[in-house]
């Protein structure tokens, strides 16, 4: 039996005593077209000389090649008998996940000679490879619906349908057609959450207020964290003689840059969501997964776009919430300068400070100072409150040995000064100490 001509999409090996080779040809061919086929017991010209499959052969294979092929492949291997009755093995492998290597080495097939590729053959490799691993990984669900992302393209003029045409054309399916990671993203019911976590003070010693956006269309809880924002942007205004001078807290425009980049070019892959940390004096927007490979910093901070989602930036785009032109980055840098920027640890966080003191934050600080200049007898009022909120004001007397007018007064004039509150009835409500 003959099976052609090697090529560069086939090869053949006699023996499996040339396993490794016919692994390097698999990295070869996978590199230069994607598919690859390596035949074991066919010698040099495609004829059938057979050889001995014992039990555990084609587990040894697929061992071998999890141990010295990387990115991870998964190969189908095949016993197959010709009509003489000998035995062979056919090993077939796809994949686009360039560039592939075998024990460290990086090869490209030339006709039917696997070829070490060069530094410069290698860069090629990396520029072209299908590297939008949320297009090819598939959804955690595959019943989805996208009544959300619909209005918004609508809103656009874009008159979207719940066809595979549609959903290929916005990358929202993969090579199999199903659903993909991009996919789950922008559905009505993904599991993913974005986080706004508010501290007190300057580190994460004290966090106040913890709020999750998700659960829906990625674009939604997008814009919902950005409205946030944009309602606690207060400005702060000094009049100067006659001129009017108004101070934003902070640059809304390099805000929403960055936030959007986070979102756009996170790691979606490992399903960890970027998150935004407000504290007294900075916002620090933290997305995943760092700067794209073949990206230096340099052409980073120059704005030179190269999408880590390449599918999800098609979407941000007909939404109108991203484009290709690579401004984000250099807004940020021209307001702020590059030193806002850090990378650490596979994250990309970005901190905005803060131009003056929000409101509620010299609350706070003088309800420290308040707490702090507190008379005794107010103290153990305010303590006693602090502890049991349901007391009335005959039990905190009892409780401080005061008076019940005495209480009455000291907790009229706490209230005066911001740090106690009453909620509810009266008779069944609560004292609610800040």
């Amino acid at each position: 039996m003959n099976l052609g001509k090697e090529n560069e999409y086939q090869e053949f090996k006699e023996s499996l005593s040339q396993l490794d080779k016919g692994l390097k040809s698999i990295t070869s061919m996978l590199n230069k077209h994607g598919q690859a086929t390596v035949y074991y017991g066919v010698d040099d010209n495609g004829n059938v000389c057979g050889l001995t499959v014992g039990k555990n052969t084609l587990m040894d294979i697929r061992n071998r090649i999890r141990d010295k092929i990387e990115p991870r492949i998964y190969a189908d291997i095949q016993e197959l008998t010709d009509s003489e009755g000998r035995q062979y093995i056919r090993v077939t492998a796809n994949g686009l996940d360039i560039p592939y290597s075998f024990d460290g080495r990086y090869y490209l097939r030339n006709v039917s000679a696997d070829e070490q590729a060069s530094n410069v053959i290698l860069r090629k490799m990396l520029a072209s490879s299908d590297s939008d691993i949320i297009r090819q990984k598939a959804s955690p669900k595959q019943e989805l619906s996208f009544t959300s992302l619909f209005s918004i393209l609508s809103g656009r003029g874009i008159h979207p349908k719940a066809s595979k045409e549609f959903y290929a054309n916005y990358g929202l399916l993969n090579r199999e057609g199903n659903f993909n990671v991009n996919a789950y993203l922008l559905s009505d019911d993904n599991e993913l959450s974005l986080k706004v976590v508010t501290f007190d003070g300057t580190d994460k010693s004290v966090m106040s207020r913890r709020t999750e956006y998700g659960g829906r269309c990625l674009l939604v809880s997008l814009s919902e964290i950005m409205n946030y924002f944009e309602a606690i942007n207060i400005t702060n205004v000094n009049l100067k003689g006659l001129v009017r001078d108004e101070q934003p807290l902070f640059d809304f425009p390099s805000f929403r840059e960055a936030w959007i980049n986070a979102c756009l070019h996170n790691d979606w892959n490992n399903a960890i969501a970027p998150s935004i940390y407000l504290f007294d004096d900075r916002i620090e927007i933290v997305s995943y997964g760092g700067l794209p490979f073949s990206l230096s910093r340099e052409g980073f901070f120059n704005g030179n776009s190269i999408p880590v989602n390449k599918s999800l930036l098609t979407v941000f785009m007909a939404a109108n919430y991203a484009e290709q032109s690579g401004h984000g980055i250099p807004t940020i840098v021209e307001k702020y300068g590059r030193d806002v920027f850090s990378f650490d640890d596979g994250m990309l966080k970005v901190t905005i400070p803060l131009a003056f003191e929000r409101p509620e934050v010299a609350m706070r600080k003088n309800r420290i100072l308040l707490k702090k200049g507190l008379t005794a007898n107010q103290k153990k009022v305010y303590d006693a409150l602090s502890e049991n909120g349901s007391l009335s004001l005959k039990e905190v007397a009892n409780q401080t040995g005061l008076s019940i007018s005495g209480v009455k007064k000291i907790c009229s004039k706490l209230q005066e000064y911001g740090i106690l509150e009453r909620s509810g009835a009266k008779k069944d409500g609560r004292w609610l100490t800040k």
